[in-house]
């Protein structure tokens, strides 16, 4: 996140919190910490969502190789140039100001469901990130640029190049996509939501920054936290997972939420 953009959203959490909302970063560190645990609230509901998002992972991460050549294939100057701008949407900066905007917009108008949509969406994004980021150095994926082949995992290197899984940008697209998305009745605003977070998506794998496993678990990861969060609210019970997916050359996660 740039300074800009933290400074955006740092004063749009000071409003909040002057307006009566002083546990934001206790909510934030709870949710963070609810999907990363959510491993040892597993039930046997939950195993056929597991199993649906696991093999859909495996089944992309075996295509990881044939889809990166594809996008390779198809650079050009205009795609460049969509790119360049696809990539800022899922930019922490650029995300932190369009929550602090909108929710600046709310204090304007007292309006107090925008006001609590971007809170629950700026918790969605810091909660979706810390769990991304942890997963990022637990997994140690190696970027495509790197060219070590996408089975290459070294684990706490704390390198850029090893920090491929997941996408940063999706999970970063997605949080706040599927808080906006669930948060109003609007399809247009719903489809709207969904289609610019894809295009995030697909970007990262266009500028070869990550596999298109990398950005399915960024989308699953980011969606989970942002739709768990706005249905909890400001203060309430729901239920997320994070899982650890491993097999024969690959490692990673799934997520998985019940709503």
């Amino acid at each position: 996140m740039n300074r800009r953009g933290g400074l955006a959203l740092a004063f749009l959490l000071l409003c909040r919190s002057a307006a009566g909302a002083g546990g934001f970063p206790r909510e934030v560190l709870s949710s963070a910490g609810r999907v990363v645990s959510s491993p040892a609230r597993i039930s046997k509901a939950d195993l056929p969502a597991i199993g649906a998002v696991a093999a859909g992972g495996l089944a992309l991460y075996s295509l990881d190789g044939q889809l990166r050549r594809a996008f390779l294939r198809n650079r050009s100057r205009l795609n460049d140039d969509i790119s360049k701008n696809a990539e800022k949407l899922g930019n922490g900066g650029y995300d932190a100001a369009i929550v602090a905007a909108y929710g600046g917009l709310g204090l304007l108008l007292k309006d107090a469901r925008m006001q609590d949509t971007s809170l629950l969406a700026a918790e969605s994004f810091l909660a979706a990130n810390a769990a991304g980021t942890l997963l990022k150095y637990s997994v140690g994926r190696a970027r495509p640029y790197a060219e070590d082949g996408k089975r290459r995992f070294t684990p706490f290197r704390f390198k850029t190049a090893r920090t491929s899984f997941p996408s940063g940008h999706t999970v970063s697209a997605f949080s706040l996509a599927s808080v906006f998305a669930a948060r109003s009745e609007s399809r247009a605003v719903k489809t709207l939501a969904y289609s610019l977070a894809s295009c995030v998506a697909l970007q990262r794998v266009y500028a070869d920054k990550h596999w298109s496993s990398d950005v399915l678990a960024g989308a699953a990861i980011g969606t989970a936290v942002g739709r768990w969060v706005a249905k909890k609210g400001l203060n309430g019970p729901a239920s997320a997972m994070l899982l650890p997916v491993y097999s024969a050359g690959y490692s990673g996660a799934a997520a998985v939420f019940s709503f």
